[in-house]
């Protein structure tokens, strides 16, 4: 940890037991967060993005301890935050602030606004009510209200306006670190706008380090100094911001890079393509848990398959070992779009070809192996035999992604990213062609 280093954080993890019965017997754990590891110098602004549910949020609790974290190591200002006395612990909460997502649930209505700001001056032992009034009103004017709205109440205000109040309530002990927790996502454009500039103006002003927790890649482009991209409890790539928006090395980062609105007509035909859903954090799927929705899946040695067609394949191979492939309703699907009255009237040929095509696998594969491979999972499927159809096609389309876990690693991009593609001889220049033929097709 360098010397300007203000927060450390080393294998933060946070899992949520699940329980049964009436001895609450753990039966497994969300896996929340699941060692992640960044720092944040001082002055800098470090954006932490990804899907909503990724875990950004309770990364961010369990780094100020307002939630216990499972494992992993938190150092503020060198010190290891953990097992702190109360006066160590107390140092901390006022050494760094946060404005949570939802400004609005955050506040007591029973409370004015300027009781609500004063709460933390009266926490870190202020007891002068007339000072915490002044300091208070002042820092209300710092962030673009004005001291008489001390008295008002939450439910007299805008969004706009309660975020400010947030960031005051945030920043009226004077901490060192902010995290900010979608603080624009439920704003306007143009309020939007005014708080990220806010934000920076406050920056300059108390010299902070932000945490920016959000889902909106325009948002971290615009302010961020660096970025970590998180996918499912785990950071997938992190690095300077305009190397990482300018050469994403993350399936992951591409799609959500793609999915921003822009005015570029350089990038109209850009779109995200991914396919699945996210998987449950409960249960999340062995090697790189983002092969499941991945569009450059590295394939086996044996194979050169067109990407949409190696996708179909792995999707099959996943609805097996989730075991979602349900072929009774195929079969009354096809009893509603056919002559057939009955499911039982339908043909094991019938049924194979309507898998095929619910995967966007096509009606024969050009390589003769693979065909004989995936034809006789097919019969396999329909026999009933699940398990065996799934070992069969485990056993001849295995990849280095489904196995294991990749580390995050320095890239020739110079930023760090955890994909297979970037370990594997000869496959990442594949890749490439790959992703770019499906970002501009």
């Amino acid at each position: 940890m360098s010397d300007d280093t203000l927060l450390s954080v080393h294998d933060l993890t946070k899992h949520y037991p699940i329980t049964e019965g009436l001895l609450a017997r753990e039966v497994g754990r969300v896996r929340a967060v699941d060692g992640i590891s960044f720092d944040i110098r001082r002055g800098e602004t470090l954006g932490l993005v990804g899907e909503s549910g990724c875990g950004k949020s309770t990364a961010a609790r369990s780094l100020l301890r307002l939630e216990p974290p499972t494992d992993g190591e938190i150092r503020f200002d060198g010190e290891i935050v953990g097992n702190q006395t109360d006066d160590e612990r107390k140092r901390f909460r006022r050494r760094t602030g946060i404005i949570f997502q939802d400004p609005t649930s955050s506040f007591d209505p029973r409370l004015s606004i300027g009781e609500s700001v004063a709460e933390p001056l009266a926490l870190h032992g202020l007891r002068d009510h007339d000072r915490r009034r002044s300091l208070v009103e002042t820092m209300l004017a710092e962030v673009g209200l004005s001291a008489d709205d001390y008295d008002r109440y939450p439910h007299e205000l805008s969004g706009g306006q309660k975020q400010r109040v947030a960031l005051a309530r945030a920043l009226v002990s004077n901490p060192e670190l902010l995290v900010a927790d979608e603080p624009v996502s439920a704003l306007d454009v143009s309020v939007e706008a005014e708080i990220l500039a806010l934000i920076e103006r406050l920056q300059t002003t108390f010299g902070l380090s932000i945490l920016l927790i959000s889902h909106d890649m325009s948002v971290v482009r615009d302010v961020c100094d660096r970025v970590a991209v998180m996918y499912l409890g785990e950071i997938v790539e992190r690095g300077p911001t305009e190397a990482v928006f300018a050469d994403p090395q993350h399936p992951y980062t591409r799609a959500l890079l793609a999915s921003m609105t822009t005015p570029d007509p350089t990038r109209r035909g850009e779109r995200a393509e991914l396919s699945g859903t996210v998987p449950d954090p409960a249960d999340p799927p062995p090697g790189c848990r983002f092969h499941t929705r991945c569009p450059a899946v590295i394939q086996p040695p044996d194979y050169d398959f067109d990407q949409q067609v190696w996708r179909g394949i792995l999707d099959l191979r996943i609805a097996l070992r989730n075991r979602t492939l349900d072929t009774e309703r195929l079969r009354t699907r096809l009893v509603t779009e056919g002559d057939a009255e009955h499911a039982d009237e339908i043909s094991g040929a019938e049924l194979r070809t309507a898998i095929r095509a619910a995967h966007d696998i096509p009606d024969e594969l050009h390589d003769a192996n693979a065909e004989q491979v995936l034809s006789a999972a097919l019969a396999e499927i329909v026999a009933g035999e699940l398990a065996t159809a799934e070992e069969r096609l485990n056993e001849s389309f295995a990849t280095i992604c489904c196995r294991e876990q990749p580390a995050l690693e320095e890239t020739e991009a110079g930023h760090r990213a955890a994909c297979h593609l970037h370990d594997v001889g000869g496959e990442s220049s594949t890749a490439e062609s790959v992703l770019s033929g499906q970002q501009n097709g």
